[in-house]
């Protein structure tokens, strides 16, 4: 049985390379997902910030996520496998553009940062 919560992820920040050599830091906090470009990503977007996410634990530390960006027509489904430190993306760049792209690429995980401080969200800490 799986679980549908969206702060299964809040608190970490992940850092990860595609095959293809894009590399990305994304954060989640909040009910939030952020992400930011490590290298020159070329025409994909390089950064944004205060995007609502969900997640989805299919077992154990493998990690169902997506997003929407609204603002730029991205969709993003990302299964995180923590264990084994990889990523598997699925996404539509830029849905609404007549060079729109579709993202199919695996990845491996190179760091995971746990903040402990962050509160679930829809929770306040004490």
């Amino acid at each position: 049985m799986t679980s549908s919560k969206r702060e299964l992820m809040d608190g970490k920040t992940i850092r990860y390379t595609y095959s293809g050599g894009l590399a990305f830091e994304v954060r989640f906090c909040g009910g939030l997902a952020s992400y930011k470009a490590l290298v020159d990503s070329g025409s994909v977007s390089n950064e944004n910030s205060d995007i609502p996410y969900q997640s989805r634990e299919i077992r154990p530390g493998l990690i169902h996520t997506i997003w929407h960006e609204d603002s730029i027509g991205d969709v993003v489904s990302l299964v995180i496998d923590l264990d084994a430190r990889k990523i598997y993306s699925a996404a539509l760049l830029g849905y609404a553009a007549d060079d729109r792209m579709l993202h199919f690429e695996d990845g491996v995980i190179e760091s995971v940062e746990t903040d402990r401080r962050v509160p679930p969200s829809g929770q306040t800490g004490s």
